[in-house]
């Protein structure tokens, strides 16, 4: 039995590779009863943020005599190589290395980035009875999304030598046609432009008449047709644009390997609460839902929601911020870390602190002085990149939730998208991104027990914000501002 095999291999890892991750066997032997059985899993757990859990994976997909594709970065494929693959020939495993593939005598393994899964030469939707493993699965719909999306810029419009001069003067006119308009629409600070529908069917008019000249070009009317989200991006200082398109549902990337193949998802999401549900709309059912601790004990993180807090359309919601982070920080100690997305507000926050506390304050900027006293104001993608390399905060104030831009037209479009199809766009579409990225960006606090502040009042006001910190866990609500100690 393919359980068995695994744990003796990994028993043998372990025993010249010693891990501090007690559910490392448990994580293996599950991890084969799905290969075995062919049967979706969806396993979630902050281990998979750190290196603990590759050696399992590596030795049950080595063990299975069937055909794996392995989706990860090319970044992550790399360190996997070089730290792994040595160790595992040692202990009995014999592969032939070409390039991303390891080939074995019954079988081969096949690591790909997202961006080779969509564009991979051969044809993977006849592919048939394969076993696919989607690592950072909690960003699987963005992940297939960005994969997905496609550029045309303006050399991309007049690179080709198969048009006779009149094709081309109608390439160029409709592209500078298209240039005026857009950017007679040019806002300000804001360099990305929705399409409406005559700039579409002038798209689709003309990506459709000359498909036939490049593959970007077929690609792009096949988009189009398909009623991707598209838009336009300026260059204000060359006066030039591009278009850029991707899927506005991304489910249908996996959907039609849903049927013949088997898929193991891996999420580091403490438990993904939305991930089930997602692929439940590509036809795929799972089997089995595994949700591992990671290495650490885990604290309460300590949640503090004012009462009074204002919404963030008030006049006042930026000073009340400022003043509250303020005091947070005068009666706190350790670092601080305050999350917005908002630009606007994270630099006035900012600037308004640094008047008072000076090099205390810091923007984006990982410290490097040894005073631990200090705030660090950030967007919630800065921190969740960079917060490996900071000392784990003492609490995180967060002033706004990251609910997607609505001023990106591929949101717009993804919105409206769900209303024509009578979704709760709010809760099918936002609450999933915001979730995602409010869990990974409070991990930290798990470890320290930290404090969690909410200033944004739509916790309070509003039953999807009440509904959002409900599934932070494990939690403890307190009911006073400061001191907690």
């Amino acid at each position: 039995m393919l359980e068995i095999e695994s744990h003796r291999y990994l028993k043998q890892f372990v025993r010249e590779n010693p891990s501090d991750w007690e559910h490392v066997f448990a994580f293996g032997r599950i991890l084969s009863r799905s290969l075995r059985k062919k049967e979706n899993y969806l396993i979630n757990s902050e281990i998979f943020k750190t290196n603990k859990w590759i050696p399992a994976l590596l030795i049950s997909i080595f063990l299975n005599p069937r055909d794996t594709f392995c989706i990860m970065t090319e970044k992550n494929f790399k360190y996997v190589e070089l730290s792994f693959f040595n160790q595992l020939q040692k202990i009995g495993f014999d592969f032939t290395k070409i390039n991303n593939e390891l080939i074995f005598k019954t079988h081969k393994i096949i690591f790909i980035s997202y961006q080779e899964f969509i564009h991979r030469k051969f044809n993977i939707l006849n592919l048939k009875k394969q076993s696919f493993i989607f690592t950072d699965a909690e960003n699987l719909k963005n992940n297939l999304k960005e994969a997905s999306r496609l550029s045309f810029l303006k050399k991309d419009w007049f690179n080709t030598k198969l048009l006779d001069s009149k094709s081309k003067d109608e390439l160029i006119s409709t592209y500078n046609h298209l240039k005026k308009k857009f950017f007679l629409k040019f806002i300000s600070k804001q360099n990305k432009i929705f399409l409406d529908e005559i700039d579409i069917k002038t798209l689709i008019k003309i990506f459709t008449k000359y498909s036939h000249i490049s593959q970007q070009f077929l690609n792009i009317k096949i988009a189009l047709l398909a009623d991707w989200a598209c838009w336009a991006v300026l260059d204000n200082e060359n006066f030039e644009w591009a278009l850029q398109i991707e899927p506005v549902d991304s489910s249908p990337l996996i959907k039609a390997l849903s049927n013949d193949n088997h898929f193991v998802f891996l999420s580091s999401l403490r438990k993904d609460y939305f991930l089930e549900k997602y692929l439940k709309t590509a036809n795929l059912k799972i089997n089995l839902t595994v949700n591992f601790k990671s290495d650490f004990a885990e604290k309460n993180i300590l949640i503090y929601v004012p009462t009074r807090q204002l919404l963030p359309n008030n006049p006042l919601f930026t000073q009340s911020t400022f003043d509250k982070c303020n005091k947070i920080f005068l009666l706190s100690k350790g670092i601080t870390i305050i999350l917005s997305n908002e630009i606007n507000l994270k630099h006035n926050v900012a600037t308004k602190l640094a008047s008072i506390h000076g090099r205390k304050i810091l923007l984006e900027k990982i410290p490097f002085i040894n005073d631990e006293h200090l705030i660090i104001c950030a967007s919630f993608d800065w921190w969740i990149h960079n917060l490996h390399l900071i000392k784990i905060p003492d609490q995180i104030i967060i002033p706004l939730l990251p609910i997607p831009d609505m001023s990106e037209p591929v949101n717009q479009i993804t919105a409206s998208f769900n209303k024509k199809l009578s979704h709760d766009w709010f809760r099918d579409f936002m609450i999933p991104d915001t979730f995602e990225k409010l869990d990974k960006s409070i991990a930290p606090l798990r470890i320290n027990s930290g404090k969690l502040f909410f200033l944004d009042g739509r916790v309070n006001y509003r039953k999807w914000g009440r509904d959002l910190i409900g599934m932070v866990h494990p939690a403890k609500y307190v009911h006073q501002l400061i001191p907690f100690e």
